[in-house]
């Protein structure tokens, strides 16, 4: 069996919030507040944070900073886990439909 695009299939299966588009959407912030004021739902916003607070983006010889692609400047790690810590706090939910 094939593995064709699976679209053809299920027509809708490309309006699905996939993990590369919701990751590639983070080109947009430069900080986790700006992350965090979208209006993505908590998991995209999750998932982009996450990826954020990855040892892949951390900067040489400054392991406390993150640099991740799109960003400006490198974010402190700690303003990312702050951010992830105010979405588990949920005061103010964003579903994905």
């Amino acid at each position: 069996m094939t593995t064709e695009r699976n679209d053809q299939l299920n027509p809708r299966a490309s309006e699905k919030p996939g993990t590369n588009r919701i990751l590639d959407r983070k080109q947009s912030y430069d900080h986790p507040r700006d992350i965090l004021a979208t209006a993505l739902c908590d998991s995209e916003k999750r998932a982009i944070l996450a990826s954020w607070a990855s040892d892949l983006f951390a900067v040489d010889s400054s392991p406390q900073l993150r640099r991740p692609p799109g960003v400006r400047k490198p974010v402190r790690y700690d303003d990312i886990l702050k951010a992830l810590k105010a979405l588990d706090g949920g005061w103010k939910r964003s579903p994905c439909r």
